[in-house]
C-alpha cells in the first residue's frame, strides 16, 4: 500500500481555503438556513479530511482524480495519492462511477479508509492536475469539486427528509447529517462527566446516521441527566436541591426540583422544559424525516440552553452558609 504524499503546507492551506470558499459559495446558492446546516458536512465549524487520488483514465488515455472526504476533529487536512500506474489495467478501465472506483481501490488495498466515515456525497471525480501553479487554475479545479459535493448533499438529504422513516433490518453505515460539534465539545469538557459525555456522543452518532427515534430517546435521557448534575452541583454547595427527589426520578420530578430555590424556574421556563420532553415523546417512525430531525434539533438546542442558562449558575453560586 502506497503512502499519501507529503504536500507543501503552503500549497495545502491555500488549496483547502479555496475549496472551502467555493463550497460555502455553493451552499449560499441553495439559500440554506442555519437550522439546516447539519445537512452539510463542511459548514460552520466542521472540519474534513480531503483525499485526492490520481488515477489513469483509459477512455481518453489521460488522468483523472477521485475526490473523497471524511469528517475530521480539529482541523482540515489534505492528502494526495498518485495511483496512475496501479490503475493502468483492463479491470480498472471498466469502472465508471466514482463509488465503483473507490470500492475497487479499497478492496485492492490501495486505500486505507474507514468506509463508515466516508462522506458519500463528497465522492466524485474530476479531470485536471492537482498541482496547479496559479490560483485561477486551482479555483477552476476546486469549483468543480465543491459544486458536485454540495449538490449531492442537498439532493440526497432533501429526499430523505421528505419521506417517512423506513424501518431498516440493518443500519446503513454512512452518515448523512453532520453535527457542528465545536460548542458541544466545550460543554462536555466543562461538565467533565465521562458517563454524560458517552451518552451524549451516542446521541450525536444516532443523529448523524438518521436514527431519529434513538437520538430523541437518548437526548431526553441526557436532558434529565444534565438536570440531575445541576441539582447535585447546588446540593454540593449546601442547597437542599436533592431533597424529595425519588430514587428513580422522572422528567416531572426534575421539573418539580427546579421549581425550588435557588433555581426557582418561572412558569414560562417550566413550559419550556415540558415542551422539550414532549418533543422527545413525539418522534416516531410515521413522521417525515424532516419532522423527526427538527424535533431532535429542538432537543439539542434545549440541552445547549440548559447548559448555558442553568449549569454555569450551579457552578458559580456561592456556598450556602445557612445550611440546616
Amino acid at each position: 500500500m502506497k503512502d499519501f504524499e507529503n504536500i507543501d503546507s503552503g500549497y495545502s492551506d491555500n488549496f483547502i481555503d479555496l475549496l472551502h470558499k467555493k463550497y460555502l459559495e455553493r451552499l449560499a446558492f441553495y439559500e440554506i438556513q442555519d437550522k439546516d446546516l447539519s445537512r452539510f458536512s463542511w459548514s460552520n465549524n466542521k472540519h474534513v479530511n480531503l483525499y485526492i487520488i490520481k488515477y489513469y483514465y483509459d477512455f481518453f488515455d489521460s488522468y483523472s482524480n477521485l475526490i473523497v472526504a471524511t469528517p475530521a476533529q480539529n482541523k482540515d487536512n489534505l492528502f494526495y495519492l498518485d495511483l496512475s500506474t496501479e490503475t493502468r489495467n483492463y479491470t480498472f478501465s471498466k469502472l465508471e462511477l466514482p463509488l465503483e472506483i473507490l470500492s475497487w481501490l479499497i478492496s485492492e488495498n490501495y486505500l486505507d479508509l474507514d468506509v463508515n466515515q466516508i462522506i458519500i456525497s463528497s465522492v466524485s471525480q474530476t479531470s485536471g492536475d492537482f498541482y496547479y501553479k496559479n490560483n485561477t487554475q486551482i479555483l477552476r479545479f476546486t469549483k468543480a469539486i465543491s459544486k458536485k459535493w454540495v449538490d449531492n448533499e442537498y439532493k440526497s438529504t432533501l429526499q430523505q427528509l421528505s419521506e417517512p422513516t423506513i424501518v431498516e433490518k440493518l443500519p446503513r453505515t454512512n452518515r448523512q447529517f453532520f453535527i457542528d460539534r465545536y460548542h458541544f465539545d466545550k460543554m462536555l469538557k466543562a461538565i467533565n462527566s465521562s458517563q454524560f459525555t458517552d451518552e451524549f456522543n451516542q446521541c450525536l452518532y444516532a443523529y448523524e446516521h438518521e436514527k431519529w427515534f434513538l437520538c430523541a430517546a437518548g437526548l431526553g435521557s441526557c436532558l434529565e441527566h444534565l438536570m440531575l448534575i445541576i441539582l447535585k452541583n447546588y446540593n454540593d454547595k449546601g442547597y437542599k436541591t436533592l431533597k424529595g427527589l425519588p430514587k428513580n426520578p422522572t422528567a416531572h420530578n426534575y421539573i418539580i426540583q427546579f421549581r425550588q430555590p435557588p433555581i426557582s424556574i418561572s412558569s414560562r421556563q417550566e413550559t419550556f422544559f415540558n415542551i422539550l420532553f414532549m418533543a422527545r415523546n413525539a418522534v416516531d417512525h410515521h413522521n417525515t424525516g424532516k419532522t423527526q430531525k427538527e424535533l431532535c434539533d429542538l432537543l439539542l438546542d434545549g440541552i445547549s440552553d440548559l447548559y448555558n442558562d442553568y449549569y454555569n449558575s450551579s457552578i458559580l453560586i456561592k456556598e450556602n452558609i445557612e445550611k440546616d
